[in-house]
């Protein structure tokens, strides 16, 4: 890992969230709501830090951290445990506590950065294409291998985009195969991306973007819908 995994409830605003080079028309979407919030630029602020003792009696690293994009620091509060197992797997549970105005969100979830070496991507959920809690149905549950840059959609206003649903598994390698695996107890909603949410939000064109080298995962518990109102 080069940096995270840090809490996210932020996307690259799709046009049914709301069509960015119109925000003045656009205040009663999803996306003035959440630029209230700050969620563009969320910061974290570490509240404290200990080792505990799971249910099942293993020591755990437990940090707790604020978030706030408007510097309202009840806005999120992010919970992790870290627990090594005896098989040498890192279990990390993570418990995201919403404030009051804290609803509607874009996703809930977490965001890593990885070495840019780790470009192949293989998954058992929804695919080939991307798909959403909304948006599925054509997308067959199965086992699905492609790389990270496949996963771009050239949107001409460039937005969130490559996400896959109902996620059991995925793996990101090199080419000799070593690299990152991560399972859940339920089902995901994962992206792996060169972009992050601010390079899409903030450009407005494809001409705009530029690739990272670095890989940016996205794991979230719930992403939310597309719908169907850009128009």
């Amino acid at each position: 890992l080069l940096q995270g995994p840090q809490l996210n409830a932020w996307r690259g605003a799709t046009d049914n969230d709301g069509i960015k080079l119109l925000m003045e028309q656009q205040f009663y979407k999803p996306i003035a709501h959440w630029l209230s919030l700050g969620l563009d630029k969320l910061e974290q602020r570490l509240e404290s830090i200990r080792v505990v003792e799971t249910d099942d009696g293993l020591p755990a690293i437990e940090t707790v951290h604020s978030a706030s994009g408007r510097g309202e620091w009840q806005d999120f509060t992010h919970t992790q445990r870290f627990v090594l197992l005896p098989s040498a797997e890192l279990r990390v549970e993570n418990s995201v506590k919403l404030g009051h105005d804290a609803s509607d969100l874009p996703r809930v979830g977490v965001t890593l950065q990885l070495p840019p070496e780790l470009e192949k991507f293989t998954w058992y959920g929804r695919g080939p294409w991307e798909n959403y809690s909304d948006r599925k149905a054509a997308s067959m549950v199965g086992r699905y291998s492609s790389t990270v840059s496949e996963q771009y959609v050239p949107y001409v206003m460039p937005q969130e985009h490559g996400n896959k649903s109902d996620v059991r598994w995925l793996e990101l390698t090199d080419e000799a195969g070593k690299g990152l695996r991560i399972e859940s107890d339920q089902p995901l909603s994962v992206s792996a991306s060169h972009f992050s949410a601010n390079d899409l939000y903030d450009a407005r064109h494809t001409t705009d973007l530029q690739p990272r080298p670095e890989v940016i995962l996205n794991i979230d518990a719930a992403q939310r819908g597309l719908g169907t109102a850009s128009c």
